[in-house]
């Protein structure tokens, strides 16, 4: 005997609270401990699980012979101080067996014991097996607290519990073949789905149960996700609609949604729990937004990725899943981000200066943070110290000192400036600029010989000089403080696989010509229809000619015509007299017009020079830019 086996609810219900008060102790110290196995195959074993994470490790040293399941329970109970229960005279609550399907109780080896405080307590005979827990508390939407039961003992004591409250055990026993599953793609695992279901509607049942699929869906779900990294989708979108149909999940890819596949409206409420189980989520919280994030490296080892999950509340008691992938990313070089070579140049000098502000400009997605990043890589060296406030933390690279905020503690982007001004900074990068107080604190820091980066909301460059004007700031320090405004937006790449060209016709060039010299100073010389269009045909010309650019599909492209995406950049260098019309509270036609003057391109002007060079389409550059 192992120790006193329990036979009393309340007696377990102790008995666990004070296991969980315990000093963590893995299970091979335990077993070292105790004498019942050396250090030396302890290290052996480690090594073997190396090759296959799968089978736990106390299962694992049962099956090389080094130790009995006997030893592995006494270790458990010893050391770990897991209770020992008497599984076949202990008093089963009737709520708790109904929590695990008898299935899934017999296939599992666990026998659910008693249920309370949100928490429900289950015999196992090895409770260090984590892959069953999680198992178990997908299914039951409740905390899974272990405890020892007997080896040998669960078999004859699962079947007499489910007998007592009605459940039929020897018919379900005839049909629990083992089940052999490993689908490799998501179609073949919702193939199995959709068949487990219909097979399961055929008999009756208004809503199947759950417990032959849980272990598909959970496949799926993380096929899904390397799915998307592997594509490299930026958001899944899982959406749920009501009766009877099907939950669909999209996929956003260079900008755009994608159809990724369909599910059983079966499934929607229990594809839902696991992901907010992998999140730590509140399963039973359905009418309130909620916000969290998964480590998928702890459910799929080898993909370091995170995902940041948005639940939303729909109508008919429904809910909308929104994850955001954040691989860990290194920053791309400043010279391979796309930019014209005189925007590149003047953006570099812009990050060289001592002190100052540059800004970054352009609504959600369209890089402003790869961007920011990539400027700072231009300037990582030894000799500078640098803090980022960021929310969240997506791209890393050595050198930096990079912090995540946290509105609900009141670690704000505020109040991380005002740390890193105490911390002896030579460059500032803020995530976002907010708020007033935000915004006040950059400014004072860049005017006390700080670089300061950070991005803002805005439509075009001119446009975030008169946004800050009006959030309060002082148009004097404003205007001391700021070198550069770089707007920004992400435009689909033609694949470079299938692309075609042919001579532009006279209505092409004449449309292209229009929309560039829209904006453009009328009085200016170097913006005349035939100074623009002779500069056009030297740079981009083929034998005296201007290209049209297209891509028809190929397989690299999904036959989508695009592959990847570019940027478009309209940087604002600010000079001697802009910063004269900022101080005196300029309009933004007034500061757009004084600097296309000073060589500035609009998004739109870049955004054709890039359809000239057959970077992207004209339509694409309209979609995503103003005129």
């Amino acid at each position: 005997m192992l120790t006193r086996k329990i036979v009393e609810p309340h007696t377990l219900k102790s008995a666990l609270e004070q296991q969980s008060r315990m000093p963590m102790v893995r299970i091979g110290e335990a077993l070292v401990s105790l004498g019942l196995v050396t250090s030396e195959q302890l290290n052996e074993a480690l090594a073997q699980q190396q090759a296959d994470r799968s089978v736990p490790l106390g299962e694992l040293l049962v099956r090389m012979n080094l130790v009995s399941r006997q030893d592995l329970q006494t270790a458990l109970a010893h050391k770990m101080g897991y209770p020992l229960v008497d599984v076949m005279n202990f008093p089963t609550d009737a709520e708790a067996l109904r929590k695990i399907p008898y299935a899934m109780a017999a296939r599992l080896e666990v026998l659910p014991l008693v249920l309370w405080d949100g928490r429900l307590a289950v015999a196992m005979e090895d409770p260090s097996q984590r892959k069953t827990i999680e198992e178990l508390e997908f299914v039951s939407q409740l905390k899974i607290v272990p405890a020892l039961a007997q080896v040998g003992s669960l078999e004859s004591a699962i079947r007499l519990a489910y007998e007592k409250i009605g459940t039929d055990v020897w018919a379900l026993n005839a049909q629990l073949a083992p089940i052999e599953f490993e689908p490799e793609t998501a179609g073949s695992l919702v193939q199995s789905l959709e068949k487990d279901s219909s097979s399961k509607g055929d008999e009756g049942f208004e809503e199947p149960q759950i417990e032959q699929s849980d272990n598909s869906l959970v496949k799926l779900i993380n096929t899904m996700i390397v799915d998307a990294h592997a594509q490299g989708v930026s958001d899944i979108h899982i959406e749920c609609y009501p009766g009877r149909e099907k939950l669909k999940v999209r996929f956003r890819k260079d900008g755009l949604l994608q159809p990724y596949l369909e599910l059983p409206h079966t499934y929607r409420s229990a594809l839902i729990a696991r992901i907010k189980i992998m999140c730590d989520l509140d399963i039973s919280e359905r009418r309130k937004p909620q916000d969290g994030k998964i480590n998928f490296a702890r459910f799929m080892p080898g993909h370091r990725l995170e995902l940041r999950v948005a639940t939303i509340p729909t109508n008919n008691n429904l809910e909308d899943v929104v994850m955001r992938i954040l691989a860990s990313a290194k920053p791309i070089p400043l010279d391979q981000l796309g930019m014209a070579s005189d925007n590149l140049a003047n953006l570099k000098q812009a990050m060289e200066r001592p002190y100052g502000m540059v800004l970054c400009v352009g609504p959600t997605g369209s890089g402003k943070t790869t961007t920011l990043h990539s400027a700072l890589s231009y300037i990582n060296v030894p000799e500078r110290k640098i803090w980022t406030a960021e929310d969240p933390v997506e791209i890393t690279q050595p050198g930096l000192r990079q912090v995540q905020v946290n509105p609900k503690i009141d670690w704000t982007f505020a109040k991380a400036l005002r740390a890193f001004l105490r911390a002896d900074p030579d460059v500032i990068m803020v995530g976002e600029i907010r708020d007033q107080e935000t915004a006040q604190i950059a400014v004072e820091a860049s005017l006390t010989g700080h670089l300061v980066l950070s991005t803002l909301h805005t439509n075009s460059a001119p446009e975030t000089v008169t946004r800050l004007l009006d959030m309060g700031m002082d148009p004097f320090n404003f205007a001391d403080s700021l070198l550069a405004v770089l707007a920004q937006r992400l435009v689909r790449r033609l694949c470079n696989e299938c692309r075609t060209h042919r001579p532009a016709t006279e209505e092409e060039i004449e449309e292209w010509l229009a929309d560039y010299l829209h904006v453009c100073p009328k009085d200016d010389p170097r913006y005349t229809r035939e100074a623009v269009l002779n500069g056009w045909i030297e740079r981009y010309g083929r034998d005296g000619r201007l290209m049209h650019h297209d891509s028809p599909g190929c397989e690299k492209c999904h036959h989508t015509g695009f592959r990847g995406r570019a940027g478009l950049h309209e940087l604002m260098i600010v000079t001697r007299e802009l910063r004269h019309l900022i101080q005196t509270g300029a309009r933004a036609e007034e500061l757009q017009r004084r600097a296309l003057g000073e060589g500035m391109r609009t998004l739109r002007q870049d955004g054709i020079l890039k359809v000239l060079a057959g970077v992207t389409t004209l339509a694409e550059v309209r979609a995503t830019s103003n005129a």
